[in-house]
């Protein structure tokens, strides 16, 4: 583990990055949206647009926090120490893959 990586692990700043994009997952649940629709959304909620916004600002504070404490790194490897963690968020609210057409795996009643 580098010792960015331990520093983010323990940082409140990425918890709060983590928790902002959660609560936008969820909105993109409650709106129905699929996977898809998120490249260019059917509609823009005020709720959506000001998670956004905070997940923008999160993200940029924990880039000057990581930077400020000394470590030599950049922008895109901590993107990419984040990116797994969100991916994971991804796979615990998932959202509606836009296939309605049953698949006949014959398991609708389990």
């Amino acid at each position: 583990m580098k010792p960015f990586e331990k520093f983010l692990s323990t940082a409140s700043s990425l918890r709060e990055l983590l928790d902002v994009y959660l609560e936008l997952r969820q909105h993109f649940q409650e709106l129905g949206f699929s996977e898809k629709e998120l490249e260019r959304p059917p509609q823009y909620t005020n709720k959506m647009m000001q998670l956004q916004d905070r997940f923008q600002g999160k993200m940029n504070f924990l880039v000057r926090q990581v930077i400020d404490y000394g470590f030599q790194v950049d922008k895109s490897e901590i993107i990419d120490y984040v990116m797994p963690l969100l991916e994971k968020i991804n796979e615990l609210t998932p959202l509606r893959d836009g296939n309605i057409e049953r698949d006949n795996s014959r398991n609708e009643d389990y």
